[in-house]
């Protein structure tokens, strides 16, 4: 499992010591760390300065760590926002013995983290292990390198279904297609990778011009630049949608779109071709300077 750890203030490495085991890689100012039940933990490390590596934290996780601070304050709020604005429904509040829980409670008692289990240690937290089938095996391309003897290898996250040592994929949005050659999850060979899993693939039949202008490669072989969305706006978000460039995720890419009026319908364009997309998506407006509230809502495909 993938949790993203969300915090209103800069923790140290002793407050997180609870849950943190080991950090692995920095991947889009988010670190990736290994948690002390053996899952993956994403920490955005830029916030609030930037907003966007938690977009990106939010497109890759299953589950929330929301961590309650000494004071509550509007970033808490904005954090609080994402939440109930994703397509996560899972998570754990982290408390200690400094937390504000009266202020928590009182102000987001009506918003889904205020439903979540509050914990003080990882052994407190129950990770649902079912694993539900998406039908799309894709893998993030955050990095990637050529390795003498190996070839083409990228690092990322398994966002879909189970991938395997001579799975034909695609790379996006090129469509060119690939095989995996060889799997390793924390540097261990292995014939196949599940959802959740941060990995190496080296792949066949790739250069480094194609993983330079590529961003995943999945099972998908369409990609498409508009949809026609069901829009979701949040009652603190003041702008003019209609006239921003605003920014979602989709498995692990960040990517810039525009909303536009079609008639009594809307549609959301984005600046590189995705995959056929499902589910609920956070939406954000990264132009807004902190202390402005910068969720702008969600979509979803309609």
């Amino acid at each position: 499992m993938i949790s993203v750890f969300l915090s209103a203030s800069v923790l140290s490495d002793d407050q997180l010591k609870e849950f943190i085991s080991k950090k692995l890689d920095l991947i889009n100012n988010v670190q990736v760390c290994l948690g002390r039940n053996g899952d993956i933990i994403l920490i955005p490390t830029d916030f609030p300065r930037s907003i966007l590596s938690v977009l990106y934290a939010f497109s890759v996780a299953d589950y929330v760590l929301f961590y309650v601070g000494s004071e509550i304050n509007s970033l808490s709020a904005e954090l609080a926002l994402c939440v109930e604005n994703s397509n996560i429904n899972e998570g754990y509040c982290v408390i200690n013995d400094y937390s504000d829980i009266n202020s928590f409670d009182k102000f987001f008692l009506n918003y889904r983290i205020g439903r979540f289990k509050k914990v003080k240690t990882s052994q407190e937290i129950n990770y649902k292990k079912e694993v539900e089938k998406s039908g799309l095996k894709y893998v993030s391309i955050d990095k990637h390198f050529i390795v003498k003897g190996i070839g083409s290898v990228i690092i990322g996250f398994v966002i879909g279904d189970t991938v395997s040592k001579g799975d034909r994929l695609f790379l996006l949005p090129s469509l060119k297609q690939c095989s995996v050659k060889s799997i390793q999850i924390m540097d261990v060979d292995s014939t196949s990778a599940e959802k959740g899993s941060h990995v190496g693939l080296s792949l066949n039949n790739i250069s480094e011009s194609d993983l330079s202008s590529n961003y995943a490669v999945s099972s998908s072989n369409s990609v498409y630049s508009e949809f026609t969305v069901a829009l979701k706006v949040s009652d603190f978000y003041k702008e003019d949608m209609f006239a921003k460039q605003l920014s979602c995720a989709v498995f692990g890419e960040t990517f810039s779109v525009n909303l536009v009026k079609d008639d009594d319908k809307v549609k959301i364009k984005f600046n590189r071709p995705v995959p056929k997309l499902s589910g609920r998506y956070l939406l954000l407006d990264p132009s807004l300077s902190i202390g402005r509230n910068r969720v702008v809502g969600s979509f979803e495909i309609a």
